[in-house]
């Protein structure tokens, strides 16, 4: 599909469009978000999402991946990449600003991805992945210095993390608290 060569038509540009969609999807969550909602969140129409993007499953995708670089710049903002003093630091540091209000959304977005990922949508599971990868690089920056095998310990983290968030989901935080410290011994 062609698309016009000037994208700032009246919509605004492209990352434009995908910040309003992007910032509707941490208000509403991502499950509920259908074509319109996203259209009106853009200010446009649904057909005009479709012709710019070119596809829900495209716009989607787009969509995720700006609401992760979103995320992304934030953590870096709210954590800079230096090594933890331990294990057990790192991985509640991690924690407590992902519970924290500023990424609950984020993370409500991310059980978003997970479930639709679950229930078969290529488009999630792929995104999911590259978010995942993603994580896994900006987590082993954390890890403290002399951490054996640190790509093994920082997937073994996000494992730990994204229990954390799912227990945390159906009101056992205390249980996964207790998880960490078990795990990552202070």
């Amino acid at each position: 599909m062609v698309r016009p060569e000037n994208e700032k038509s009246v919509l605004g540009n492209r990352e434009d469009i995908l910040n309003r969609m992007g910032t509707h999807v941490l208000e509403n969550g991502l499950n509920t978000a259908s074509l319109r909602p996203l259209a009106q969140a853009a200010n446009t129409s649904d057909r005009i999402l479709i012709y710019h993007f070119g596809s829900k499953d495209a716009l989607i995708s787009e969509l995720l991946q700006s609401l992760a670089g979103r995320m992304a710049a934030q953590l870096e903002i709210a954590l800079p990449a230096e090594p933890s003093t331990s294990l057990n630091a790192c991985a509640t540091e991690i924690v407590a600003l992902l519970r924290s209000p500023a990424f609950k959304p984020y993370m409500d977005v991310w059980l978003d991805i997970v479930t639709s990922a679950t229930q078969g949508s290529a488009t999630h599971r792929a995104n999911g992945g590259a978010i995942v990868e993603g994580f896994f690089d900006w987590l082993q920056a954390r890890l403290p210095l002399g951490t054996k095998d640190p790509e093994t310990t920082a997937r073994a983290m996000l494992v730990v993390i994204d229990g954390t968030l799912a227990l945390d989901a159906v009101g056992q935080t205390d249980a996964a608290d207790r998880a960490i410290a078990h795990l990552f011994p202070i």
